[in-house]
């Protein structure tokens, strides 16, 4: 698989997503801008391409890309914790050990990402959050 194959099933899969309306999901350089919900969760979707390896040899090298989804969650500060959570739990049940032709992802992890930002981003100021990594590989 190629990058641009990589990064369109894994949106795809993204917009088959029904824990979460499509509305209040930030895709990578999307065509409009995105502008946070005034309630509720809301989420980013960056892809990740890491390493990629030689896994076998012929008339030339045949390579496997790797690398992470990463998907940023966020709600409003004061909000708790369990709506973020459920996003979590849907994500996790919808990305983990996913595959599509030769794509395939493995576990999801959650990383509590709180409101501490050393770069003093704007969006930390009024919302908390978490972020999810799953790991693929394809090839």
């Amino acid at each position: 698989m190629n990058f641009e194959q990589i990064s369109k099933a894994i949106i795809d899969h993204m917009v088959a997503l029904t824990g979460i309306a499509q509305e209040r999901i930030e895709y990578p350089n999307a065509h409009a801008a995105f502008t946070p919900p005034d309630t509720g969760v809301w989420c980013r979707l960056l892809i990740k391409n890491t390493d990629s390896e030689i896994s076998g040899m012929g008339a030339k090298p045949y390579t496997r890309k790797s690398g992470e989804i990463l998907i940023e969650c966020f709600d409003r500060l004061g909000q708790g914790r369990q709506e973020l959570d459920r996003l979590s739990d849907a994500l996790d049940e919808h990305f983990s050990f996913w595959s599509e032709g030769a794509l395939e992802c493995l576990g999801l992890s959650q990383v509590d990402v709180a409101a501490d930002d050393p770069q003093k981003r704007p969006q930390r100021e009024e919302f908390y959050q978490i972020n999810l990594t799953v790991p693929f590989r394809a090839g």
